[in-house]
Parts: structure tokens; sequence; C-alpha cells
């Protein structure tokens, strides 16, 4: 698992960082409270009708592969559930968080638009296998990218055209990252959710985000959770217009994570399971950041 040593290496490197919002502190305190009800998250979350709009918008989202059209954040909490809802408003506001940089507003948008697509196939592939998480896959995979958006927010220039250049290819963006830095995105990525005392199957699916020699997915609190993240986030980046090289398939490490669940994917069907997922999503309407 990451570490607090490892935790203030990158803050020492990366410098202050933005608080969590007040409305996810109290979103986390009334749903960890076990007497809470639905109605006060309900309450706290409607003191803020922009966010509100945009936890409808993302549930309602190909990405979060509703079957049902939710109008109301009443609704959403009766068929999400709360720990559902609480995890959109966690990925929804970290990225409002640091999205604060006029001059990085395109990027921004991009970014956001590949999270929303690796939250998406995390969420297709935990319910394809029948891994039983309350939307973890999707926030996690939703903030895979935060490190980029706070390289951006706290290093505008010489990041910019670093990732321009370097944005399809997320292991050269890292060694990159590294060199200039001393830590990648996925490090970045694990420090604010740390930081910010989010949970740490979060935390660690972030950090084990790619592969790595250094590490072992299996540490991980949660490696089921780290493992369908990092298998959607190679899969984004891979070319399948080839007949092979994609890393998402070739990987074994997470896929052998994810050997026992209840429908694993067999070898053979993985690169056809994973290019039709990702061409569902990559056809999905974008959502305005």
């Amino acid at each position: 698992m990451a570490d607090l040593k490892h935790l203030d290496y990158v803050i020492e490197r990366v410098g202050d960082l933005p608080a969590l919002p007040d409305v996810v502190t109290e979103v986390l305190r009334i749903t960890d409270d076990p007497l809470s009800s639905t109605s006060d998250v309900c309450e706290c979350l409607q003191d803020d009708p922009a966010l509100t709009a945009k936890v409808l918008r993302v549930s309602n989202s190909s990405y979060y592969g509703m079957k049902q059209y939710v109008g109301t954040l009443k609704l959403a909490l009766v068929i999400l559930g709360v720990k559902e809802v609480r995890n959109v408003v966690i990925g929804i506001s970290v990225f409002d968080t640091l999205n604060d940089k006029p001059e990085s507003l395109k990027l921004a948008q991009d970014i956001w638009n590949s999270s929303l697509r690796v939250a998406g196939l995390a969420r297709f592939l935990a319910n394809y296998m029948g891994v039983g998480f309350q939307g973890q896959e999707f926030v996690a995979g939703l903030l895979t990218d935060i490190g980029k958006m706070c390289f951006l927010r706290q290093f505008h220039f010489p990041y910019t055209p670093m990732f321009l250049e370097l944005k399809d290819d997320p292991g050269a963006l890292c060694q990159e990252e590294y060199k200039e830095f001393g830590c990648n995105h996925a490090d970045v990525a694990m420090a604010l959710t740390m930081r910010w005392h989010l949970p740490q199957v979060i935390a660690d699916a972030l950090w084990y985000q790619l592969p790595d020699q250094s590490k072992y997915i299996g540490e991980a609190k949660d490696p089921k959770l780290a493992a369908l993240v990092r298998i959607a986030k190679l899969a984004l980046y891979d070319n399948f217009k080839k007949s092979e090289g994609q890393a998402s398939v070739e990987d074994s490490e997470p896929w052998d994570i994810l050997a026992n669940v209840k429908t694993p994917v067999e070898v053979e069907q993985r690169r056809d399971l994973l290019i039709s997922m990702v061409e569902e999503l990559n056809n999905a309407p974008a959502l305005p950041l």
C-alpha cells in the first residue's frame, strides 16, 4: 500500500495542495454515520445546486450505465444508494477543486473526458465480472488523472507542452513527469486522496494504475479494485487496431488478481471484450466539466 513517507515526499515536490471542499467533507461525515439517513445526504447536497446538477448529469450518462433515468437527487439516493452517490460527489468535487486555472480549461476538459471513459470502463468491467463494488470502481477511475490536473494547476508551464506531446502514452508521460518533478501523476493522485483522508482503497487504486516493476498490485488495500482500474486505464490508451501489443490485454498481473471473481474473463476473450466496451464509451456524448 501507499505509505506516509512516500506521501510526504510527493507533497514536498508538488507544493501546497487545495483543501477538500466543505460539501465533500460533510458528505463523508454523514455517510460514515450509521444513524444518518438519505434525507440527511439530500439536505446537505441540495445546498449546492450546481453540484447536484452535475451528480444527476453523470449518473444519467452513458458512462455510468444506469438503466433508469434519475431526475431528482432523492431518487438517485434511493436507486443508487447513499454510498454510490457519495462516490460520484467525491469524483466531481475533486475535479472542480483542481479546475481553477482559466488558462488550463481546455486541457482540463480533455482530461475530464478521458477520466469519464476510464471510470465507465471500470464500471462496465465490474458489472460484467460480478465484482461487488458500491461505486468505488467508478470514482477511482474518475480520479486516475487528477495528478495531471494537479500538475497543470501547480506547473502550468512546463507541464502543458509535456502533456500535449505525450497525452496518448501515459507510461511515457509518467517517465517525463518523474524526470521533471521527481514523481508522476499516479503518485500525485495517491497523495491527494490520502491528504484528503479519502478511503485507502481509492488511494491505492490510483497509485497502482499503471504497471511498475517496483510495485505489486496485490499489495493494494483492495487488489481487485486496483486491478480493474489498471485494466480500464490501459485499455483507454491501447491501439486495438493492431493485432497485438495491447497492454490492457497482456499485463497479466491485474487479470491474475481477477481470476477468482464471479465471471472471470478468459485470455482469449479479453481483447474482444475490451474493444466492445471501449468503442461504446468512445461513442458516448461528452459531458461538460
